[in-house]
């Protein structure tokens, strides 16, 4: 496999050339092979280009690296999301399962995000059903949102309100579906916690299990509080979390 073509999509000048700067001390065969500052521009680049692989911003002067992807009905490239701090974007990234990078950009990082784009590439693994989902999970007018689950060497797409219970097994999380399915997949607790924070469906009942409140059969009121989920699968509620659960069964 030859170098990886690729360009580097941001507003501001000085982040384009510190991304590039770190690219060639990573050593990884990345060939920068033009810079864009805004979506117009970059959508051109890249029709002229044909770039393998897109470092894109997501904050930029007229529309975002979103409303870039929105351009093409299937996106003919590889993306690393690299932006400043935004919580609800970062989350929309995670569920997707699609990879990022925060300002400033860690080296390490960075490699590890190149790394894993580069094998995408080699295998020709198709990332259009990931930024579908991006895309639409960004959309209020799409009620229906999906989260990305690596599965072996698939990724499936999951409707979120089809999972009933997500329970922590050490660095592991194990995923129950309202259709009986389970995953195991290698997340913590708290990184489905960060997906879910804009939800008002998940709630996190004790420090290794997270239920989806509309799969509730019934729960008990007093000490302790047992929750009894569809399937019939009982959680008892630590009580420092009873207060937000309780206000959450009444929402």
């Amino acid at each position: 496999m030859g170098k990886v073509r690729s360009i580097v999509v941001d507003d501001e000048r000085n982040c384009r050339t510190i991304l590039t700067t770190i690219l060639k001390e990573i050593g990884q065969e990345i060939e920068v092979i033009g810079e864009a500052q805004s979506v117009d521009e970059a959508y051109r680049l890249i029709n002229e280009l044909h770039p393998q692989l897109v470092f894109l911003d997501i904050q930029m002067p007229g529309g975002n690296g979103f409303t870039l992807l929105k351009m093409w009905n299937e996106i003919p490239f590889e993306v690393i999301f690299v932006t400043a701090f935004d919580q609800y974007a970062l989350n929309a990234i995670k569920c997707s399962a699609l990879d990022y990078l925060l300002k400033p950009v860690a080296k390490e990082d960075l490699r590890y995000a190149v790394n894993k784009a580069m094998k995408n590439i080699q295998v020709r693994l198709n990332m259009q059903q990931q930024i579908v989902a991006l895309l639409d999970n960004l959309d209020p007018k799409i009620p229906e949102k999906r989260i990305a689950l690596h599965v072996n060497d698939k990724v499936k797409l999951i409707n979120v309100t089809l999972i009933t219970y997500i329970e922590a097994d050490d660095s592991y999380c194990r995923i129950r579906l309202v259709t009986n399915e389970n995953y195991t997949i290698a997340k913590l607790l708290k990184d489905f916690e960060e997906m879910f924070s804009n939800s008002c469906d998940f709630v996190r009942i004790h420090k290794s299990c997270m239920i989806n409140v509309k799969h509730i059969r019934e729960y008990t009121k007093g000490e302790p509080c047992v929750i009894e989920m569809q399937d019939g699968r009982q959680f008892e509620v630590s009580r420092r979390k009873k207060q937000e659960v309780l206000e959450k069964l009444r929402g």
